[in-house]
């Protein structure tokens, strides 16, 4: 019986214990950021760039670039967010994590091109 009681105790503790992911609402990331990054070869943007972030209808994020020169579309799930999205006729997907501070931080892939060095951070306005 105190056994029992004993590893019930610890189990407890160490659920309790276990980190969970922080829970970021979409609606959250609704707004205009600057953008700064690196292409996939690993070399840096000419620039910071700009973003801004809308919901849809759906209920579905949507991402403008630099006035609308790339759209993207993404679904947020705990602090990750996913979005898929088009430059030069490619496809290109970023895998982005919404950090403590509000920015967003991750890694993105354009189909065939060769390299895996594309990076951006997203910091609101």
């Amino acid at each position: 019986m105190l056994k029992s009681i004993f590893v019930a105790a610890v189990s407890a503790v160490a659920v309790a214990a276990t980190p969970v992911s922080a829970q970021v609402a979409a609606s959250s990331l609704v707004g205009s950021y600057v953008v700064n990054g690196t292409e996939a070869d690993g070399k840096p943007y000419d620039g910071p760039g700009t973003l801004d972030v809308a919901v849809a209808r759906s209920g579905a994020l949507e991402f403008r670039w630099d006035g609308g020169k790339y759209v993207g579309v993404g679904q947020l799930t705990g602090n990750v967010l996913a979005v898929a999205s088009s430059a030069e006729g490619r496809a290109v997907i970023l895998l982005m994590t919404v950090n403590p501070d509000g920015t967003l931080s991750g890694k993105w892939w354009r189909r065939t091109d060769p390299g895996t060095g594309g990076t951006e951070t997203w910091k609101r306005k």
